[in-house]
Formats: C-alpha cells, sequence, structure tokens
C-alpha cells in the first residue's frame, strides 16, 4: 500500500497532475482563507491593523509550523496515502470554521473592553479560527518535495514548480476570494465549497472510507440542517437585510419607525420611516454650520454615504443645492437605495470610488464639504493626513467650508486621535471651530470639527455671536456645545501618509461607551445556542472528523 515517490515516477499521467492538483488547490485555500478570517474577525473588532496583524501573523505561524511539521513526517515514511490524508484532514478543519468562528468570537470579544483586549482580542480569535487549518495546510508543501524528488540532482527544479504551483493557487484564491466568491456567496457557503474541494481532491489517493465520509460530509452541508449557525447579534429590533459587502458586514434593523444601518456592529445611519428626510441622530444636525458659515453654498459633497441621511436632509432642506455623495462600498449604495429611499437625481450624483482619489481627480470645487467616513473601530488613515487635506483645501471655494466628524472626545487618552486631526487640520487650514454633540468633553462622542479657508471669517467669532439661523436647521444650543478651551496638541503627531499611527490613537476609544451605541445599541456575538439545524450540522461534521481520526489512527494509511 505505501508508495513513495520513486514509485510516483512509473504512475500514468494522471496521478502527477493529481499531486499539483492537490498542492494547487491548498495554496488556495490557505490564501482565500486568511481573506475570509478578515470578514470574520470585522464583525466583532473592526478592519484595524490589529486585526489583520493578527490574522496575517497568525495564518504565518501556523504555515511556519506546518512546514516543520510536514518535512518531518515525509522524512519518517513518506506516501502518497498520508499525503492525501494530510489534505483531507485540512478540508475537515476548513468545514468546522463556519461553526467554530461564532463561538471563537464570542470568547475573543470577551477581552474587551481596554486596551489590552482591543489588541488581544482579534489576535486570539484569528489563533481560535484560523491555527489549526493553517497549520495542517502548511504541511502539504513540504511533504509534496518529498514525493516528487526523486533525487537530489533535480530538488532545485521540482522544488520550484511545486511552490510556484501553491504560489500560483494562493495568487488565484486572492483574486477569486476579493473579485468573486465574497461578493458573490455568504461566508458559510464559500468555506463549505473549499473544505469540500480538498477533501475531493484529496480523495486521488486515499481508501473508499474517505471517499464515503466525503458523501457524507456533502450530504450535511447541502442540505437544509446546515443552516447558518451565525453569531446571535443583539438588537432591539428586527433584521431586515444582512449582507456581507467588499468593506464590512452590513445589517438593516427597523427599531420600531426607525431604520437603522450597521457596519461590523456598529449605527452608521438612521431613517424616520415616517419621514425619511428627517434626520434620526442627533449629531448630524451639525452638517448644517457647515451652511451656517457658507450660506450662500450651491455645492455640497459628503465623504461617507451610509444611509444617504444627511444628503438627503440637505435635498429637502435647500432647494437650490446639489449634493454629491462619494462612497467607496457599492453594496452600501445599493442598500442605500433599497431601504433608505435614495433615488440619484438631477441634483443628487453618487460616486462609488475612494474619496481620496476622486478628490485628487476631480476639477470640480464645493462650497461645503461634509467627511463622514469615519467609525469608532476603524477609519481610514488615508482621509486624516495632511496630504489629504491639502488636497480636500485645493477642492474648496474660496468661502468653502468643512466639516469632519469623528468619534472620540476632548480629553483623556480617549481624545488623542480627535486631537492629532484637529492639530492635522490647523496646519493646513488654522480657522477652526471644534464641538461636542453631548456637551460633555470627555465622553466618546461624535466630535465636529467645522474648518474654513482664511478668506472666510474666523469660526470661532461667527459661532460665537448669534447670525441668523432662519431656514439653517442647526441645533438651537449648538454655541454651548463649541469648545472655547485651548485644545493640547504637543503630546499628539501630526498624521502625515508617511506616519499615521490612527489604530494606536483610536484603540482607547473603542474600549469605551459610545454616546451613539448607547441610544440604538451595538452588535455584540454571543456564544450560539446548542440547539438548532446548524447545531445538528456541527455535530455532523464533528462525527466525520472524529471517524477519520479514528480511521488514520488505526494504522490503515501505508
Amino acid at each position: 500500500m505505501r508508495r513513495r515517490l520513486n514509485e510516483l515516477v512509473h504512475r500514468p499521467n494522471w496521478a502527477s497532475l493529481g499531486l499539483r492538483a492537490q498542492v494547487i488547490v491548498s495554496g488556495f485555500v490557505v490564501m482565500a482563507l486568511e481573506l475570509l478570517g478578515g470578514r470574520l474577525v470585522a464583525t466583532s473588532f473592526g478592519n484595524s491593523i490589529f486585526a489583520w496583524g493578527s490574522l496575517i501573523g497568525v495564518v504565518l505561524s501556523g504555515l511556519a509550523v506546518g512546514y516543520y511539521l510536514g518535512g518531518m513526517l515525509a522524512d519518517r515514511s513518506p506516501s502518497v496515502e498520508k499525503f492525501s490524508a494530510i489534505i483531507f484532514t485540512g478540508g475537515l478543519l476548513v468545514l468546522l470554521v463556519p461553526f467554530i468562528s461564532p463561538v471563537a468570537l464570542a470568547v475573543s470579544f470577551s477581552l474587551q473592553p481596554g486596551e489590552l483586549g482591543n489588541r488581544l482580542g482579534p489576535l486570539l480569535a484569528s489563533v481560535l479560527i484560523l491555527g489549526l487549518p493553517s497549520t495542517v495546510l502548511g504541511m502539504v508543501s513540504p511533504y509534496a518535495l518529498k514525493i516528487a524528488t526523486q533525487s537530489l540532482a533535480r530538488i532545485g527544479r521540482v522544488s520550484g514548480n511545486l511552490y510556484s504551483l501553491s504560489t500560483l493557487g494562493s495568487i488565484a484564491g486572492a483574486f477569486s476570494a476579493a473579485f468573486v466568491l465574497i461578493p458573490l456567496f455568504d461566508l458559510r457557503s464559500i468555506l463549505f465549497g473549499m473544505g469540500l474541494a480538498l477533501m475531493a481532491v484529496a480523495m486521488v489517493w486515499l481508501p473508499r472510507f474517505a471517499k464515503v465520509l466525503t458523501l457524507i460530509a456533502v450530504l450535511i452541508v447541502a442540505t437544509p440542517i446546515s443552516g447558518p449557525l451565525s453569531y446571535a447579534a443583539v438588537y432591539s429590533g428586527s433584521i431586515v437585510y444582512q449582507d456581507e459587502t467588499p468593506y464590512s458586514h452590513l445589517d438593516v434593523v427597523d427599531q420600531g419607525s426607525r431604520r437603522i444601518l450597521y457596519l461590523n456592529g456598529l449605527p452608521h445611519s438612521g431613517m424616520d420611516l415616517t419621514d425619511p428626510n428627517r434626520l434620526v441622530f442627533a449629531y448630524t444636525t451639525y452638517f448644517h454650520l457647515g451652511v451656517l458659515a457658507n450660506p450662500d453654498m450651491e455645492s455640497v459633497l459628503f465623504v461617507g454615504g451610509g444611509g444617504f441621511s444627511g444628503p438627503k436632509n440637505f435635498l429637502s432642506t435647500y432647494p437650490s443645492v446639489s449634493v454629491d455623495v462619494v462612497e467607496v462600498d457599492p453594496d452600501v449604495i445599493d442598500v442605500a437605495q433599497r431601504y433608505f429611499s435614495v433615488q440619484p437625481g438631477p441634483r443628487l450624483a453618487i460616486i462609488n470610488e475612494d474619496a481620496r482619489i476622486y478628490l485628487t481627480r476631480t476639477e470640480k470645487l464645493y462650497d461645503l464639504i461634509v467627511l463622514d467616513a469615519y467609525a469608532k473601530t476603524y477609519v481610514p488613515f488615508h482621509l486624516m493626513t495632511t496630504e489629504f487635506m491639502q488636497i480636500l483645501h485645493s477642492r474648496l471655494t474660496p468661502r468653502g467650508v468643512a466639516v469632519s466628524n469623528l468619534i472620540g472626545s476632548l480629553s483623556g487618552d480617549t481624545s488623542d486621535l480627535v486631537r492629532a486631526e484637529y492639530k492635522t487640520i490647523t496646519l493646513i487650514i488654522p480657522n477652526i471651530a471644534t464641538f461636542t454633540t453631548s456637551g460633555f468633553v470627555g465622553s466618546v462622542q461624535n466630535i465636529m470639527l467645522v474648518f474654513a479657508k482664511p478668506a472666510s471669517p474666523s469660526l470661532i467669532q461667527l459661532f460665537g455671536s448669534e447670525p441668523s439661523t432662519a431656514n439653517i436647521p442647526v441645533p438651537p444650543d449648538y454655541r454651548s456645545h463649541m469648545y472655547q478651551g485651548p485644545l493640547q496638541t504637543d503630546d499628539v503627531p501630526v498624521l502625515t501618509d508617511g506616519y499615521a499611527p490612527v489604530e494606536d490613537l483610536l484603540n482607547p476609544v473603542t474600549g469605551q461607551p459610545y454616546i451613539i451605541e448607547q441610544q440604538f445599541g451595538r452588535v455584540v456575538p454571543v456564544v450560539p445556542s446548542v440547539q438548532g439545524s446548524g447545531a445538528v450540522a456541527f455535530l455532523g461534521i464533528v462525527l466525520v472528523g472524529v471517524s477519520w481520526l479514528v480511521y488514520v489512527s488505526d494504522r490503515r494509511l501505508r
């Protein structure tokens, strides 16, 4: 039964092709699994550098351990059956990921709040979800090299060919996951498909028992009992729609007469179902401060669409104003049109593009630019640097104004990101005013930075006086929310394209309660119930795995 490499060369051509197929598929799954892991972890920890650093580090660590173990096992007793058994085991582990990840995320999330939890949480989740599959799949390349090498004289060519095939598989996995699989299919289906693909290619040199187990696994994942066993989300409402977008996990939730858009578990936009143009989140009324500073405005740009609550309100409030919205996520745009009463028209243009790219390419000037693309757990650093502020400055009309919505505070360690951005902006546009939306400088809340070109009047003097607010729905007490004291910036950096440690600056904020979260609730992963069809499918896959391990340990593979 045992077949070593020198026997493989005497086999028909299909055997050599089978080995190559196994290497390619394994490489494909490793890279695709890493990208899918990013989507899983983002539901609890956002798309921070800590989340992606943890994912990449865990996968590389698993591969390193797998290379070592695979080489050691290959030297002991190499055979194509044992090689295929490794791949088959990897397939079973990938099949278990959709069932393990909810519990792993719940356990990891329990480390929060606190700075240490924000760093260790995604690391622990990555280890629990991807550690074992990455290790087993890492064993494939060295074992394949042992099987495929006839002599030391050809080891360079053979190793080059195999690692090239494995890398080509990883390239295909990266592009397929990013451009095809994630946009078109749910994560559960993709993971099931990859697990079954590994098991299928592994059957080339495995006995009939493996084929029977594969058939059972196919029946389990292809029938209704494999219904998604995803994390349970705590909502005070009913879920209308869910989606995995190219950038985040998206939920549309109805809470009575309000409809809320959640991205990666945090509320990003709201709509009154009885009056779609009314502003639901109080902080969005502060966008109108830009109109107060430039009442003759005609063109407005919103950076970040969400549910388009701000753009809709501006269109209904100011009949002579045209609004452009640049939103990077195409699925968010689609959801806004389907569920949030958004319709492009002569006065509303929707641009599906990264805001920095758009502002760099366009020659259009705006009277008001609203920056509303930042979240509590993630900020696009390239929209906060001096280089970006220079671009933004060049796209404002001579009396143009910008309003930036940040989440943080004005005192304590939760103020670091706000103060760093304040320092960065004032280097380019020193005419600036700062507003708290809750009135308490130490609370984690929406902080509004309003800044204007020097041709505009001093914003501090303007907002400190009593200008006419006719037909401008600013908060009636906005003046009392303007921060009058000095904003200390000596201990925070200027953000540049070359140095923008936004994750470190943002980190203290993520562990603190946020005013909007307290009002509309955050998605909190919890340990899923053992009841339901998903649990039946999980137990079925576990039994398949146990049966396989018992079979292998019985030394029936020679």
